[in-house]
């Protein structure tokens, strides 16, 4: 199942605020705590643009200092990188995040992999524009998925989605 509630999360609400300023979207922000060591994973994109290492540069470069501080004594490993290619989504706020962009998802309720253009999102539905079932070999136009039915969801990139201006 997909999760939701990454928006309530302490980080998350921290960090959001601050990006958003620069231009930049808040993704994931995962905190793993080792104890003396603390390993932070930011994800990022902009809109209508690809990132790339300037973008993570800026955000490494506001993100650090702050958590460093927050830290003290403990050893702190941030990363920023992108969503990638074919990022697992991880909570339903992502699929907003991803309108316009390839998507598989496997649907319980068909028992089939379905991959398909995000076209919108609610707290009930994802729905999807040329729309591929998998298992069927079927090509439909539109079709909507309850975010329930959803088991697995990942972006899915096709070299012919580019071709279309994606």
């Amino acid at each position: 199942m997909i999760q939701k509630g990454i928006e309530e999360t302490a980080l998350f609400r921290e960090y959001e605020p601050l990006l958003s300023a620069m231009g930049i979207t808040l993704v994931d922000i995962n905190e793993i705590d080792r104890g003396a060591n603390v390993l932070v994973t930011i994800v990022i994109m902009v809109k209508n643009e690809e990132v790339n290492v300037d973008h993570c540069a800026k955000v490494y470069r506001l993100v650090y200092p702050r958590m460093e501080l927050i830290l003290g004594e403990r050893d702190l490993q941030l990363e920023v990188t992108t969503p990638g290619l074919q990022r697992t989504i991880k909570d339903i706020y992502e699929f907003s995040l991803f309108t316009g962009k390839r998507l598989r998802v496997y649907d319980t309720s068909k028992t089939a992999w379905v991959s398909g253009i995000i076209k919108a999102c609610n707290d009930q539905f994802l729905t999807l524009d040329d729309v591929f079932i998998e298992d069927d070999k079927e090509m439909i136009e539109t079709m909507v998925v309850e975010l329930v039915a959803i088991q697995k969801a990942k972006l899915d990139y096709r070299w012919e989605d580019n071709s279309h201006g994606n």
